[in-house]
């Protein structure tokens, strides 16, 4: 009887475990996928030697990157039209890192937990920056992007202005990197980045303040999925 008590303990124990895991399974996060348009200032003069496995122009990357959502869902929620603004300090180790996120003050509570869960913990969780240093604001946004121009305004806190450069051999395309070098984003980027001035770059967020007028930018498009 009390070999046959522990083969009973140790089936019930595999049991829970088995239901454990299918239980984990299921109440795993949604499927979700965001593709649209990207569009970014930085710290480098224009041409960014980092995107050519570089060191940053000012032993720096500093940037104020746009994600402009067109087509996406996070499980049965719908985020095409949302827009996520993230600084951050490329060059800056995992100690010392920091991000601010900017989403717009009048997402859905059920969109910006979306948002975040994927902005935090996929599209930037290359920076590996704790929560107390991710400061997150709703604040009013606007966007307009053309083919020769992008410019996204946050608020007081943040206006970036990328004009698109075009190349000399045909004033009718744009400067292109084509074949890019880039580590970060590598495969959710496109190929093709139209490279840019940031003719207006200026942001503040409590102890982090630039003034990036006349550097680096560029514009490409995007895809991210929860199975990448």
């Amino acid at each position: 009887m009390i070999c046959r008590g522990k083969y009973v303990l140790s089936g019930f124990v595999i049991a829970m475990v088995f239901l454990f895991c299918l239980a984990t399974d299921s109440f795993a996060g949604p499927s979700w996928n965001i593709e649209g348009e990207y569009f970014e200032g930085c710290t480098c003069d224009p041409g960014c030697p980092c995107l050519f496995g570089s060191e940053p122009t000012y032993k720096k990357c500093k940037i104020a990157g746009v994600f402009h959502i067109k087509k996406g869902r996070y499980g049965e929620y719908p985020l095409a039209g949302q827009t996520v603004i993230g600084m951050t300090d490329f060059t800056a180790d995992p100690n010392n890192n920091w991000v601010v996120f900017y989403l717009s003050d009048k997402v859905s509570g059920i969109q910006k937990n979306a948002l975040l869960e994927i902005f935090k913990n996929r599209v930037f969780n290359f920076a590996e920056v704790p929560s107390n240093r991710i400061i997150v604001k709703s604040l009013p946004i606007q966007i307009e992007s053309s083919a020769w121009y992008k410019k996204a305004m946050a608020g007081d806190n943040l206006v970036l202005e990328v004009e698109i450069l075009r190349g000399k051999g045909d004033p009718t395309k744009p400067l292109q990197i084509i074949n890019k070098k880039f580590a970060i984003w590598a495969s959710e980027f496109d190929t093709t980045l139209n490279m840019g001035k940031a003719i207006k770059h200026r942001f503040h967020e409590g102890d982090y303040e630039w003034n990036y007028d006349g550097r680096s930018g560029f514009a490409t498009t995007f895809k991210f999925t929860s199975s990448d």
